[in-house]
């Protein structure tokens, strides 16, 4: 691996395409001290442990449960009935195995809870080759050592090996489900845990559970343990569980029901003779009765339609059962049945005459627990969802919303429930049989203790009413900008407003909607918007859109706009007042405005846009949009606070790529998305996007993308910058050298499109590349009761850079902002790449480039321009991740697909293929028109 940066013997810096992270360059030093928790637990282990790790192949090929449960079986024997494993590829082992490279042991197939294989049950060989010597007390000394220098070559297969031996000790468990490998969630119904379930409506619960990961830090191996949530089928039996589900459509209900495991109750459990215990019989669900069923059998089923109900769906029930052995007897009937033999019967009658006493709904539908070719069918009321099945599907609005407040808790109660129910979920509490001790590693009781900073907050910039500067100094990370302006006002032009009305409900009254926009107007002019381009030569339109009617509402929406487009005054922006908070209506206007017209539009919802309490304050965040759509600066910093960009030679970039959610099109592509700034303000963030193949994480038009952005800082610079800051969201730790592989040649190649050879041959630009992790499961929490914010969690501007970090890498946790509510979640930052910082003389206060970014940061996270708070998440990534919602706007027929269209129309054999070619218009091409 090259080094990504050095100095020839002219001064000038020497490029290349790929590079290495750079070593920490410091530990902070501003602000004021305090010591916070973490949620991690100290892991120590024996003197000189060493464990051996084992690949396992399995022939031939099986995949996901099955897999699992093959080597579970392989663990049943008693040479590995000592080991642990994450159930995919890995054996690790206290010990190494009396066994030779490449042992092969022969599995005899049986599904969970059977006592013995069948007869014809399929043998898998699993081969165990590669044992490695994990070297866990040296690994562990090397995080102690101070040479940071050095590396370790098996740090990656030691916490991999690691992660598999704790991953293993929840999974195991009966009483718990797992999901991936490191979330786990309590299968207890019992009084004592039902506060960590919540039902959702619609036929799903939320269950609170614990993700885990290890994580090397100076000084050590930490436990990483968080509170999640996941969400899952209710485990009830069927016939209650489909009407919540929603059952109009059998397509869309087949879907949900695919692949779901249900116990059988018509049918006696198994005893398990090791335990005692009944098993009940398990299925899995293939789908409904479907005309195709069985069609290669000698009598096939008899389903008149899709979905059918358990009196229209027949089989034969032969005598002797067709898979029967030849010379078979036949099948012997209770007395006194009235069953037919060789004959038809329906599901309804054979379950009314061989198990009476369950009451079957003869207009239910029936599943299909066998497959396409070989259909076995069982009426719903003897089908029990097993609990702990997960759903891959986008929740409603109002599941969604249940979510978040089932989810949102204080910060002390999270932490008090990863040290109690926490532990004993993952089996964490370490005693002298616990399968840990076995292994030589042992978890502190308590959460490790970190030293942490609080940065001040810089003050904020606006006009007052004589378009002189004044400052707004923050607190509790937010502030108000009542009786001031904006720092630099903009024009609407023409500007107009639509009234959206609904047969859902009371409309408002047009009159006093004219009365209320007519204020906003002042509002807007007061704030220093120039809003006097109102079009008043014509009425305000009026839309009447229909309740769940999509597809008219897009009509009616894209002829509106059209009108607008083609109108003698066309305006440059328009006011939406919808009737109410709607997803697929806010789609539609976007795509229709930003794509086909051309015009900036700003949502807003009657009730609040018209309550006249506090309606200053409602105008106030409404006018944030306006400012920013059409050119201006909200706010503003002292230059000092902004360090190197405040020289006005340095361009600040956001990229982020958003993918299809569980639910989307097979096919739907990622899109991405890029927003720079303009100058030495950072008050405008004009972007650019491209749509790529789905789930891509690498940007592959970035050349272009970057290019365009480097055109636009010399138009308003009248020179191309120096330095650029980039800062990627959306990356995860293992594609942090494939970003520097992949995406910085693309940034390079753009470079050397745009800079003359004598600046490239200067080192210029520097490029600076850091990384934004919002997705990761580290939060802090006040150790003391005076150093906690309203909401109980540390203070805006805290800064963790040690204590869960290493000192071998430049990274640090920031929470900028105030929480108002639930457990705040800390930004990582993590710098893939600096030349930027690493050459410059370093100025007081800061006594290492490390305060500099870490400033930087957080001062950035002031000059949100959509809200008078600090944000969580520095504006460059904020921005860029809100372009990307935008373009899921305008992808919403593939990431959000009507689930009553189950399959794509075909006309002459040949499927309708989407378009992705998108393209904002050039009206609004180099603005915010995605804030």
């Amino acid at each position: 691996m090259k080094e990504s940066t050095g100095i020839n013997k002219s001064g000038a810096m020497k490029i290349s395409d790929t590079a290495q992270s750079p070593a920490r360059p410091g530990h902070g030093t501003q602000g004021k001290k305090i010591a916070v928790y973490a949620n991690y637990f100290k892991v120590s282990a024996e003197p000189g442990l060493q464990l051996t790790k084992y690949n396992i192949e399995v022939s031939p090929d099986v995949k996901g449960k099955k897999l699992t449960q093959v080597i579970r079986l392989l663990r049943e024997l008693p040479e590995f009935s000592r080991t642990a494993t994450e159930y995919k590829s890995l054996l690790i082992a206290r010990e190494p195995l009396n066994i030779p490279d490449g042992h092969i042991v022969e599995i005899k197939y049986r599904s969970e809870g059977e006592e013995e294989a069948l007869d014809r049950a399929i043998t898998y060989k699993v081969r165990i080759v590669t044992p490695t010597t994990l070297l866990v007390s040296d690994f562990i000394n090397y995080l102690c050592a101070t040479d940071v220098g050095r590396a370790f070559a098996q740090k990656a297969e030691v916490i991999q090996g690691l992660n598999a031996l704790f991953g293993h000790q929840p999974f195991h468990r009966d009483d718990v489900t797992s999901i991936g490998g490191n979330r786990h969630f309590s299968l207890d119904r019992s009084a004592s845990n039902f506060h960590n379930i919540q039902t959702l409506g619609g036929g799903l619960e939320s269950l609170r559970g614990y993700f885990q990961s290890l994580r090397p830090a100076t000084g050590g191996l930490l436990l990483n343990v968080n509170v999640t949530h996941g969400v899952f089928l209710e485990p009830v039996r069927l016939d209650y569980l489909i009407p919540k589900l929603g059952s109009g459509n059998k397509v869309t209900l087949q879907k949900k029901l695919k692949l779901v495991r249900v116990d059988v109750t018509h049918l006696p459990g198994k005893k398990n003779k090791k335990t005692g215990r009944d098993i009940p019989r398990a299925k899995t669900i293939f789908g409904l009765a479907h005309p195709q069923d069985g069609r290669s059998e000698h009598h096939p089923p008899q389903v008149p339609a899709h979905g059918a109900n358990c009196n229209q769906v027949k089989f034969w029930l032969a005598d002797v059962p067709p898979s029967a052995a030849a010379g078979a007897k036949p099948v012997k009937k209770p007395a006194g049945s009235s069953l037919p033999t060789d004959a038809y019967i329906s599901v309804f009658d054979y379950f009314k005459k061989k198990y009476p006493q369950i009451q079957v709904n003869p207009a239910h539908s029936v599943v299909n627990v066998g497959n396409r070719d070989n259909p076995s069918y069982l009426p719903i009321e003897v089908c029990v969802v097993q609990p702990g099945q997960t759903i891959k599907r986008r929740l409603s609005p109002e599941q969604t919303q249940q979510m978040i407040t089932f989810a949102c808790r204080k910060p002390w109660e999270n932490a008090n429930s990863i040290v109690g129910d926490g532990k004993s979920v993952l089996a964490l509490n370490t005693n002298s049989v616990s399968p840990l001790s076995h292994f030589g590693l042992q978890v502190r009781e308590s959460l490790v203790t970190v030293a942490a900073r609080v940065l001040p907050p810089p003050a904020i910039k606006y006009k007052n009413y004589q378009n002189k500067e004044t400052s707004v100094v923050p607190r509790f990370g937010s502030w108000n900008m009542a009786d001031i302006k904006f720092h630099t006002g903009s024009g609407l032009g023409a500007w107009t407003y639509i009234l959206f009305e609904s047969n859902r409900g009371r409309n408002p009254d047009p009159e006093h909607v004219r009365h209320t926009v007519h204020n906003f107007t002042q509002f807007l002019n007061k704030a220093g918007v120039n809003a006097s381009g109102f079009i008043t030569n014509a009425a305000p339109p009026t839309v009447r859109l229909m309740d769940g009617d999509e597809i008219n509402n897009e009509s009616l929406i894209k002829d509106i706009f059209r009108r607008m487009h083609s109108a003698p005054q066309k305006p440059k922006f328009v006011l939406c007042v919808l009737p109410f908070s709607d997803t697929a209506i806010y789609n539609s206007i976007k795509s229709v405005a930003d794509i086909k017209a051309g015009i900036n539009t700003v949502c807003v919802v009657a009730p609040k846009f018209l309550k006249e309490q506090r309606q200053d304050q409602y105008f106030g965040n409404v006018s944030l949009k306006f400012n920013l759509k059409a050119g201006g600066i909200n706010q503003i910093l002292d230059a000092p606070k902004l360090g190197i960009v405040s020289e006005g030679k340095t361009m600040v970039v956001g990229i982020d790529v958003t993918h299809p959610s569980p639910g989307s099109k097979e096919g739907a592509p990622s899109a991405a998305g890029i927003v720079a700034s303009v100058d030495k303000f950072l008050g405008q963030w004009p972007c650019t996007f491209s749509i790529q193949e789905g789930r891509q994480e690498m940007v592959s038009a970035l050349e272009d993308m970057f290019a365009s952005r480097l055109v636009v800082w010399q138009k308003i610079n009248k020179q191309l910058p120096e330095n650029i800051i980039v800062y990627r969201d959306g990356v995860s730790e293992g594609q942090y050298q494939k970003l520097l592989d992949f995406e910085l040649p693309l940034i390079r190649a753009a470079c050397a499109k745009k800079y003359p050879a004598t600046a490239t041959k200067q080192g210029f630009p520097k490029i600076s590349i850091v990384v934004c992790g919002k997705r990761h499961h580290t939060r802090f929490y006040p150790t003391q009761e005076g150093e906690a914010d309203r909401s109980s969690n540390c203070n805006p501007g805290t800064v963790v850079d040690r204590g869960v970090t290493e000192v071998r890498n430049w990274d640090f946790f920031l929470q900028p902002h105030a929480c108002l509510q639930g457990t705040a979640r800390s930004c990582h930052y993590y710098v893939v790449l600096d030349e930027v910082f690493r050459i410059r003389p370093v100025k007081a206060p800061h006594q290492n480039h490390a305060d500099a970014l870490e400033d930087l940061t957080n001062n950035m996270c002031h000059l949100f321009g959509r809200a008078t708070k600090a944000v969580s998440l520095c504006p460059p990534a904020y921005y860029a991740d809100l372009l990307c919602t935008r373009l899921r706007c305008y992808l919403a027929d593939q990431f959000d697909p009507n689930d009553t269209s189950a399959t794509a129309s075909v006309v002459s054999g040949a499927a309708t293929q989407p378009d992705f070619n998108i393209q904002v218009a050039p009206d609004m091409a180099d603005s915010m028109f995605y804030i």
